[in-house]
């Protein structure tokens, strides 16, 4: 099992009901901080963190968690829980205040398992996904255990293709495909974008040194679990590829996980993640066009921490919602492991409200 200080590199869910009174305001914007209730409410699901959201169409809304506690005696109660890998959730409803929510994750009540599942002794965590020409295509990472620093690390990335997304999650027919070397790069571990012809993945350099790199696939073959499209955005060019990146990829130092999308107010593609360590801060960047340049950070939000032992990660706006600004997530987790069983303020995403 991962150990939950090794959540620090990673990684959130959304649904809300009304908005908290305290408002921090800052120079250019505004940051108001949201009521969560919405995911304390199921019995069953008891917290998760990575969550990333994805548009369904007709109002409907996919989450994808990493991490995910699961009470299995449905007591309303994170202790005497089960840690699966990963699940979902499926929120009907754009409207924060209004919509609802269903989780799924594998298995039974009493034994429940990872909803991404993979045999042996690795493990998926879940990127991010877009729905393309009705199919919906989703980015996994695969890990595995080691006695070498957070206790974890990527073994390699993997795109699921499911052709039936408007049906009962656990009714999906998903095709799993894994995806070409560099293992070390991990291609939809963030943000995933896309046009009439291309979709574009952002992927993460790790274990190493999180550098940021932007792959372009050709939308057809993909949709075969062909990656021979691949490309890398290199030196102000699409580079084929798919080997080793190019020289003069990187985009910049992030995060495994973070968003990007179009914010129409500003006219520009914003950047959300979590930058530090420990008491992180939340941050954004701002381009033109997917691919950069790519401006310096600009921190916005500290989250309020009770003790040294929390500590904040896995910042992710989602633009899919209905909101007067962004919403984003984040979460908080704690070393002590007693605390994270019994303190309801933690793990469940937590998210706040950006006004430019």
């Amino acid at each position: 099992m991962k150990t939950f200080s090794a959540l620090i590199a990673l990684i959130c869910i959304i649904s809300l009901k009304g908005f908290s009174q305290e408002k921090l305001n800052y120079e250019g914007f505004e940051v108001i901080e949201i009521d969560n209730s919405i995911f304390t409410s199921d019995k069953y699901w008891q917290g998760a963190d990575g969550a990333a959201s994805v548009d369904l169409g007709n109002n409907r809304i996919l989450w994808l968690f990493g991490d995910s506690f699961i009470d299995v005696e449905g007591t309303g109660r994170r202790s005497g829980s089960k840690l699966i890998r990963n699940s979902i959730a499926i929120q009907n409803g754009v409207d924060i205040e209004n919509a609802s929510i269903k989780f799924y994750y594998k298995g039974s009540r009493k034994e429940p398992d990872d909803f991404f599942e993979l045999t042996g002794d690795t493990w998926f965590w879940c990127g991010h996904g877009m729905l393309v020409r009705d199919k919906l295509v989703i980015f996994l990472f695969e890990e595995e255990s080691t006695s070498e620093g957070l206790g974890f690390q990527t073994a390699g990335w993997y795109m699921v293709i499911i052709d039936n997304p408007y049906d009962d999650p656990l009714s999906w027919d998903m095709a799993y495909f894994k995806g070409p070397e560099p293992s070390d790069i991990i291609a939809g571990s963030s943000a995933i974008l896309g046009d009439s012809t291309y979709l574009y993945a952002y992927g993460v350099k790790e274990p190493g040194s999180h550098e940021v790199y932007l792959i372009r696939f050709e939308i057809e073959p993909l949709l075969n679990g062909n990656f021979s499209s691949m490309a890398w955005w290199a030196a102000d060019q699409w580079v084929s590829n798919r080997g080793e990146a190019p020289e003069g990829a990187v985009l910049f130092t992030g995060q495994t996980e973070f968003s990007v999308h179009y914010q129409e107010e500003i006219e520009k593609f914003i950047q959300i993640q979590t930058f530090g360590f420990g008491k992180a801060k939340l941050g954004y960047r701002l381009a033109n066009r997917p691919q950069g340049p790519w401006s310096e950070p600009i921190l916005f939000y500290e989250p309020n921490l009770e003790d040294q032992q929390e500590f904040v990660y896995s910042a992710k706006a989602h633009p899919e919602l209905l909101s007067d600004g962004i919403l984003i997530t984040y979460n908080v987790n704690s070393f002590d492991f007693g605390k994270l069983i019994n303190s309801e303020s933690l793990y469940y995403p937590k998210f706040i409200q950006l006004k430019f």
